[in-house]
């Protein structure tokens, strides 16, 4: 969960001016929501997309919709010709991101997949490999998201993980966000997982939230 705005982030997000009109409807709607202060910040957005259009994607896999925000700067990143499917289990998150993502899903570019991501993602694998697969979901399938991300990814794709600090819960303080055990310990343990795996390389990115980008080789 996000909490008071570094003064980092605010000049960032000065430089970079605001955001659009559907960017700030899916903002809209998670604040409607109560989730605001868990919607991925400019700053954070705004990297994951430039990462992502780097490698000039087609296919790319988002699992968590929430209202639709993270999931319109990798659409910003796609070739013309391609497509985000991204995973949403509660019904009233799907009802809003397909408001907000609407102009995409017109067009065919962007598919909203209802249900629980690990019963859905394996109906997704006939589609792969992807080029892009992001991961900020229920964190206590974190390993879970991470095992079928690295089966279903193409040489030289990447794999963004979300939200691995769990608010410093990985390295002790639950001063800021309660997590159980089972969420900390599984995020650790797909953290360790990364950067074993030798078919990847991978790399911390020291956002507030705390962000992994791995590619495979």
């Amino acid at each position: 969960m996000r909490h008071d705005k570094q003064p980092s982030y605010e000049y960032i997000e000065n430089c970079y001016g605001p955001e659009n009109e559907q960017m700030q409807l899916s903002r809209k709607f998670a604040d409607q929501l109560g989730l605001g202060g868990i919607s991925v910040s400019q700053t954070e957005a705004h990297l994951m997309g430039f990462l992502v259009s780097l490698i000039k994607p087609k296919k790319v896999v988002e699992i968590g919709t929430l209202t639709g925000l993270s999931c319109q700067y990798f659409l910003q990143s796609l070739q013309q010709d391609g497509m985000v499917y991204t995973l949403e289990k509660s019904t009233e998150h799907i009802e809003l991101s397909s408001q907000a993502l609407k102009p995409w899903i017109d067009r065919g570019q962007a598919v909203i997949m209802a249900g629980d991501a690990r019963e859905e993602l394996p109906k997704l694998s006939a589609h792969g490999p992807f080029d892009a697969i992001f991961i900020d979901g229920n964190k206590a399938a974190y390993k879970d998201y991470w095992m079928w991300a690295k089966s279903n990814i193409r040489s030289g794709g990447m794999i963004l993980i979300d939200n691995v600090f769990l608010a410093g819960a990985v390295w002790g303080d639950t001063s800021k966000q309660k997590f159980s055990d089972k969420q900390i310990n599984t995020v650790k343990d797909m953290t360790s997982d990364v950067f074993a795996d030798a078919n990847l390389t991978a790399s911390f990115v020291p956002t507030e939230e705390g962000l992994i980008v791995a590619v495979r080789k």
